[in-house]
């Protein structure tokens, strides 16, 4: 029997990955209902991709997975006219243009794969699929011997041999393919497929993702029959969805805010609740645990599911069904002690340097550049060599924007907060006998 099962979950009840666009999903997101609102707004009723920004961990990508749910749901209810379907995954950003229109083309084709009985149920125009599954699926295109063409006209694609993920996948015909499918399958106004764009802060600079999104304005941006929802952190989205090319193209941004203390009771007891299957099923880390792990991480809930599962996954199932839960409580919190113990033994930093991390904690956790005054240096030079120090610990995390010195570009890591705890709670290792 698995681990889980031992406990009485049907699988793991902490799980990091993002939420699912099903009723699953739907039900586990808990404490999000006005963003959840507000991005619904924004994909039925407004006429602009829409712009998430908020930090690292956030669940900005959980909060579209079940908002494109939901408005599907909504269709299907007769509650709106417009029907809205969900990528099959996330697009993660990346800097080469032409991969990443690939990309774009290649995930829309899989989702008329995936949502045709849907699209047929909804009475929309559906394509052949046939010749394009066994396009996607093959490894090769061999030159001269397939061909593709648009159920609704126009399209053909032939070429030599390639690769799917070479430049081959993004010929002309195909593009064309898929357009005609959009815009076939979802007339103005109708709806259309959600997808999201994540990680735009992994392009670093202000300059590297506005060049990055005019590239791909038209190919994508400008794809009829698709609602692209952009999401990244440390003020980049922010600082993108301004430029005067995409003016039109992108809505102001929604702030995601992390889910607040309030509400992280009851998230972990419904996760536990869906997770297990007996009534006698053992947590190891309940709700009252997760609320002293979410403060330590700085209510970052993707660190604190993955320190759930770590402290789980440390220990044998015996260790739990043997305890009682406060001596589970109890282990919980010595482990992170433990842990926070480590990786401020591990830093070796210079006492300018230490107060700059513990300076950064009480602004927030978050600065710019600019902000240089505020933590007692004379200039942005010398800031900017102590937080070089901190990330060679992994205690902060920055990206070098030169042309956007006000972007709250540095941010302190799940690393960086451990050691901020262990040192705002006097905690240090025990001493080495004899020495």
């Amino acid at each position: 029997m698995s681990f889980w099962a031992e406990l009485g979950f049907g699988s793991n009840p902490y799980v990091v990955k993002p939420l699912p666009s099903s009723a699953a999903g739907r039900e586990l997101l808990v404490g999000r209902d006005i963003e959840l609102r507000a991005l619904l707004r924004r994909i039925e009723e407004g006429d602009t991709h829409v712009v998430l920004e908020g930090p690292n961990g956030v669940g900005k990508t959980s909060l579209v997975a079940v908002a494109a749910w939901v408005a599907t749901e909504r269709f299907l209810e007769r509650k709106t006219p417009q029907l809205y379907l969900s990528l099959p995954e996330p697009l993660q950003i990346k800097e080469d243009a032409s991969e990443f229109i690939s990309d774009c083309y290649f995930a829309i084709a899989r989702a008329f794969l995936e949502k045709e009985e849907i699209l047929k149920r909804a009475d929309r125009k559906v394509p052949r699929t046939k010749d394009i599954k066994a396009w996607l699926e093959a490894p090769v295109l061999k030159g001269g011997g397939f061909n593709l063409t648009s159920p609704f006209g126009g399209g053909g694609m032939a070429g030599s041999a390639a690769a799917n993920s070479s430049s081959g996948f993004s010929n002309a015909g195909f593009r064309a393919t898929i357009r005609t499918w959009l815009r076939d399958a979802f007339p103005e106004g109708t709806g259309g497929l959600v997808g999201v764009i994540d990680n735009l802060e992994l392009l670093e600079t202000s300059n590297a993702a506005r060049r990055l999104l005019e590239e791909i304005r038209d190919p994508v941006l400008q794809l009829s029959g698709m609602r692209w929802v952009l999401c990244g952190a440390r003020g980049i989205a922010r600082s993108v969805a301004a430029t005067p090319r995409l003016n039109g193209v992108l809505s102001d941004p929604i702030e995601i805010f992390p889910v607040a203390d309030e509400h992280i009771s009851d998230l972990i007891d419904t996760r536990l609740r869906h997770y297990s299957v007996r009534s006698t099923s053992k947590a190891p880390v309940s709700a009252a645990s997760f609320e002293h792990v979410y403060g330590v991480a700085h209510n970052n809930l993707r660190d604190s599911l993955r320190h759930a599962q770590s402290f789980s996954q440390d220990n044998e199932s015996d260790f739990f069904l043997s305890r009682s839960e406060g001596a589970i409580a109890e282990a919980f919190t010595k482990w992170i002690e433990n842990l926070a113990i480590k990786h401020e033994a591990s830093a070796k930093l210079q006492p300018r340097t230490r107060k700059l991390l513990e300076d950064l904690a009480a602004f927030g956790g978050t600065c710019s550049p600019s902000d240089f005054e505020q933590f007692g240096f004379n200039d942005r030079a010398h800031m900017r060599k102590n937080v070089v120090e901190l990330e060679r610990y992994s205690l902060v995390i920055s990206s070098k924007d030169d042309d956007d010195q006000r972007r709250r570009s540095i941010e302190i890591t799940s690393k960086g907060w451990l050691v901020h705890y262990a040192r705002s709670q006097g905690l240090s290792a025990p001493p080495i006998p004899g020495l």
